[in-house]
């Protein structure tokens, strides 16, 4: 299996939607504090450190071609573990925190970073470097979770009932896109296609996993306690 990297332009564009999500992350912490009256520099500073830990650990594992050499187990034990850690962050009190700190609205457009994440992997997948299935033009959807994120933001304070909606729509698109991720990955029951889906074992690519899929999965969960709470 041969990688084939992006094109420069929209690895940069790709960059700036991590980063774009790290920023909004650490924001919402400082934000939620305030409000809950925390500690706003500790709580920054101490999310903002394992921010860094966590990203620090996927480069890590990616640089030293563990998950390439041995992609099962190893690289389907990563997948989980990237799995289990977003739940637990977001069920956590720090989830809590989100949840009761910040409005309805800010954590329905938090989801709207998987429109333009979207539309770069349709690049990508355009230049060889991932499969179509992974696009809309395959089996993921998850750009139309997106784009409903920016249409309903608006609205999300006001209108519950819209918000629940937009909630258990993304669910399904973000469950599905993680099983499409599955589907088209070089593990020994995956989907007979190429190329196969080897972003997981390239930097920076592989930050689509510990942070974009981690950042959506947990937000929405996150926004179901929000929900549940100001109910």
């Amino acid at each position: 299996m041969v990688f084939s990297p992006a094109g420069g332009l929209s690895v940069l564009l790709f960059m700036a939607v991590i980063i774009g999500i790290c920023m909004m992350v650490v924001g919402a912490v400082g934000v939620a504090s305030e409000r809950l009256e925390f500690s706003v520099n500790r709580e920054v500073l101490k999310s903002s450190f394992l921010l860094l830990l966590w990203l620090g650990f996927g480069t890590a594992v990616t640089y030293s071609r563990i998950l390439q050499y041995r992609p099962y187990p190893i690289a389907l034990t990563y997948f989980i573990l990237v799995l289990i850690v977003s739940f637990a962050i977001s069920l956590s009190h720090y989830g809590n925190r989100l949840a009761l700190g910040l409005s309805l609205s800010a954590l329905v457009l938090f989801q709207g970073f998987r429109l333009p994440l979207e539309i770069i992997l349709y690049q990508w997948a355009q230049q060889g470097t991932m499969p179509y299935t992974m696009t809309w033009t395959g089996y993921n959807y998850d750009v139309f979770a997106g784009a409903m994120a920016v249409l309903v933001a608006p609205f999300a304070n006001k209108n519950k009932p819209l918000v629940w909606m937009f909630n258990i729509v993304g669910w399904i698109l973000a469950i599905n896109a993680v099983y499409v991720g599955v589907m088209s990955s070089p593990l020994p029951f995956s989907w007979d296609i190429e190329p196969r889906l080897l972003l997981l074992y390239e930097i920076p690519y592989f930050l689509v996993m510990p942070v974009c899929v981690g950042a959506g999965l947990g937000g929405h969960v996150i926004l179901t306690k929000a929900l549940l709470y100001k109910a």
